[in-house]
Parts: structure tokens; C-alpha cells; sequence
């Protein structure tokens, strides 16, 4: 199994801490090193400027030699230093020792000319140096400088550690719930839906699963309510072409050319509802073709052939065409679409009707409107009728052959094509379908 993703993020976030730690707490370390012996330095600088005025001083008070080396002895004891003038060396005692033995550490030394009260010149140098147990507590100060940094370090660390640990399970927390949520749809629950919180990516994220997995939710229902519609669909002709034919074989019907055509009505049902499924299938394939389709001439060779079919109901078709019309597309499924809403608005007219073709072109858009004086749609029918084997009056579509597919196949013509197509109807007074597709 593979490490998640929380623990390697806590890792290298302390990893991180830790490597900045450490370099800061080694820069720290030699910067305040440098800094105390800069100030130690400076320190016994100053105080060996002091020890010479005061060495000066001494030779200027006339004194006897005797007198001023035991006064430079007792200097050199307080001060800790050796003092040296000409070739002769003269030191202090430093807890009982001589300093001329050798010095515990040496210091930085002073070296200078003095004026004796002859005349001459003599060189006087001093040489700081340290008892052990000054040794000592420069090192114990070193050692509590120390001690500070490295628990500062191990407390830096500790927190990093913690805040690392809250930080990353708070960030993949969000991404766990998603995979669970994944694996439960990829088991079939397709009802499973995130949590979505905050601002960030995960958010985004979030709602892009739930649409998926709404996405497949209603594709599964329309895939069920397909298996129904078209279980449904097929079992009604198949249940009367079965009724007819074993009433006829029974000698309970007779032979009849009515009883005949009865059957190959349903029949000729079957063989719509087939033709109407292909033409689905057809939507879920990309567009095969793209080319420059006229509108004006093709709604006008497909009103000629149907104007025959009008005038059998004593219906009227009117055409007003926009000429030079074109939009991209497959011309031989947008006749399709168009032919299928000019036949509805031809059924459903009752008798002294009239169907309105209107082409024109607003802005950058072809608008087609297909009007009639037939029937209408109920309203609540309104949302409801792109949608497949919906039919607002079952009886009536079985009268007029109907199957349900027509306006789901002209809907899904007219989307592929980039355009939409909207309907406004009123009850007995006819119905406008309105279909936009993208100029050329």
C-alpha cells in the first residue's frame, strides 16, 4: 500500500523545518560566537588603553624604580595581564599563581611607546591573559548559548511536527472524503454526493464530482426509464399484431382486409419506433458532416412534397424566406429536424388550418419559426416534450402514428448543430416552435 498523502506531506514539511532549523540555528550559533569574542576583545582593548595611561602615570610621579615596579606588580595582579617594559617583565599574581608561568588563554596585546623620566624611550607591552576559572565561565556561557538554541530548535521542531500533522490532515481530508465518495460510485451508488467547504481547488473539485455524479445519476434513470418506455412502446403493437394472428388462427377473427391492415398498422408502428431509435443512435455520434447548408432552399424543397399532405387536411402552408441565409452543418439532419416539426404542426391542424414558416436573421443568428393554429400543448406538457416516447395525448398519437421520438430527434439535431430550439403553446389556439442556429 502506498504511503497517503498526509503522512508524506508532514514528512517533508519537517524535513523543511528541520533543515531551516538547523541552518538557522548553526548561523546563530557562530554569529553570536564571533559577536562575544568581538566584544571580549574590544573589552580588553579598552582596558589595556586604561593600564597604559595608568603605567604612564606611574613613570610620571618621579618615583624610585623600586617603587614603580611594584606598583606595575600590583597593576599587572588586578588587571590580570603581563607587563612589559623594555626587557624587563613584571607580572601580578592570579589565584596564587605567577602569570609569567603561562597564561591560561592569551588575549589581544597592546604594544606602545612610553617616555621615561630620563629622556629615553622604553616599549611597553601588555599581555592580557585568562585564569581557568574565567576559562570556565566563558565556557559555560557557550554551553548555555548552546543549550538555548538546541532547545529552541527542538521546540521549533515539535511545533512544525504538529502543525504540519494539522495542516496536511486538513488538507487531504477533503480528497480521502472524495475518494470514498469515488469508490462508492464506482460500486453503483450514484446517489453518493461531497461535502463542499471553503474556497480552494478542493472545492472546485468537489463540485465537479457531484455534477459527474449527477451527471451519471440521470443518465441512469433515463437509461431505466428508456428500458421501460421502449418495453412499453413495443408491447402494445406486438400485444395486438399477437392478439389479431391467433384470433384468426382460432377462427375467433375473421380474415378481413380490415383486420389485415389493423395489423400491418402496427406493424408499420414497430417499424417507426425502430427508425426512431436509429436516429437517436445518430445523435450520440459526432456530426459526420460540416458543410454550408442554405436554409432558404432547404425548407423550401422540403415544403414542396409535404404541401400534398396539407392539402388532404384543407391546411394552408405559408413561407417567409430570408434569402442567403447559411449555417454549418449536416444538411441531411437538419431537413430531418425540420421535417419532423413541419409534419407535427401538419397533424396536429385540424382541417382549415394554417402552418407559418418565417426564416430571418438576427445578429449573429438564423432564427427558423414553424407555427400552426392546431391543437396546442398544455402547459404543464411544456417541459416535457424534448423528452423521449413523451406524448401529451396517447390517444391521439396513436390515431396520428406518433411514437414519442420525433422532438426528441429534432432537440438533439438542433444542439449538435450549436443552436436551441424553445416552444411557446396555448391550448386550441396553436403552438410556435422557435429553432436558433449559429450564422455562418
Amino acid at each position: 500500500m502506498f504511503p497517503k498523502l498526509s503522512w508524506k506531506l508532514t514528512f517533508f514539511m519537517v524535513l523543511v523545518s528541520g533543515l531551516t532549523i538547523t541552518f538557522a540555528g548553526l548561523l546563530t550559533d557562530r554569529a553570536l560566537d564571533r559577536q562575544f569574542a568581538d566584544f571580549l576583545e574590544t573589552s580588553q582593548l579598552e582596558r589595556n588603553q586604561q593600564m597604559l595611561e595608568t603605567i604612564k602615570e606611574i613613570y610620571d610621579g618621579s618615583q624610585d624604580r623600586i617603587t614603580i615596579e611594584r606598583q606595575l606588580e600590583l597593576l599587572g595582579q588586578a588587571t590580570a595581564a603581563q607587563i612589559i617594559v623594555g626587557e624587563r617583565r613584571m607580572g601580578g599574581h592570579m589565584g596564587g599563581h605567577m602569570m609569567n608561568r603561562g597564561p591560561a588563554m592569551m588575549r589581544r596585546q597592546t604594544t606602545d611607546n612610553l617616555i621615561l623620566p630620563d629622556g629615553s624611550t622604553a616599549l611597553v607591552e601588555i599581555i592580557p591573559s585568562q585564569s581557568p576559572e574565567h576559562a570556565l565561565q566563558e565556557a559555560e556561557f557557550r554551553r548555555a548559548v548552546n543549550q538555548s538554541i538546541l532547545l529552541a530548535a527542538l521546540f521549533s521542531l515539535g511545533a512544525a511536527l504538529v502543525l504540519s500533522s494539522f495542516f496536511s490532515w486538513g488538507l487531504t481530508k477533503p480528497l480521502d472524503n472524495l475518494v470514498t465518495m469515488v469508490r462508492k460510485v464506482g460500486a453503483g451508488d450514484l446517489a453518493q454526493r461531497t461535502e463542499v467547504r471553503g474556497q480552494d481547488e478542493f472545492k472546485f473539485l468537489g463540485q465537479e464530482f457531484n455534477q459527474m455524479a449527477a451527471n451519471l445519476e440521470r443518465m441512469e434513470q433515463m437509461r431505466i426509464k428508456l428500458t421501460n418506455d421502449l418495453a412499453h412502446e413495443f408491447r402494445t403493437p406486438l400485444a395486438t399484431v399477437q392478439a389479431y394472428l391467433e384470433g384468426m388462427s382460432d377462427g375467433v377473427i375473421d380474415p378481413t382486409q380490415e383486420n389485415f391492415n389493423l395489423v400491418l398498422e402496427e406493424t408499420q408502428r414497430l417499424e417507426g419506433l425502430l427508425e426512431g431509435l436509429q436516429e437517436l443512435a445518430k445523435l450520440e455520434q459526432p456530426m459526420p458532416k460540416k458543410e454550408r447548408v442554405d436554409l432558404g432552399n432547404t425548407l423550401t424543397s422540403l415544403v414542396s412534397p409535404l404541401k400534398i399532405l396539407a392539402a388532404e387536411k384543407d391546411i394552408s402552408i405559408g413561407l417567409a424566406l430570408q434569402e442567403g441565409l447559411v449555417t454549418i452543418g449536416d444538411g441531411d439532419m437538419l431537413v430531418t429536424a425540420f421535417r419532423n416539426l413541419v409534419e407535427n404542426a401538419i397533424k396536429y391542424t385540424l382541417p382549415g388550418g394554417r402552418v407559418s414558416i418565417n426564416l430571418r436573421a438576427e445578429q449573429d443568428e438564423i432564427v427558423v419559426e414553424i407555427s400552426d393554429t392546431g391543437i396546442g400543448i398544455e402547459a404543464q406538457d411544456l417541459p416535457f416534450i424534448f423528452e423521449r416516447f413523451y406524448r401529451t395525448d396517447l390517444s391521439r398519437s396513436r390515431q396520428t402514428g406518433g411514437t414519442g421520438i420525433g422532438l426528441t430527434v429534432t432537440a438533439g439535431i438542433i444542439k449538435g448543430h450549436g443552436g436551441t430550439i424553445t416552444v411557446v403553446s396555448e391550448p386550441h389556439k396553436g403552438s410556435t416552435f422557435s429553432v436558433r442556429l449559429p450564422k455562418a
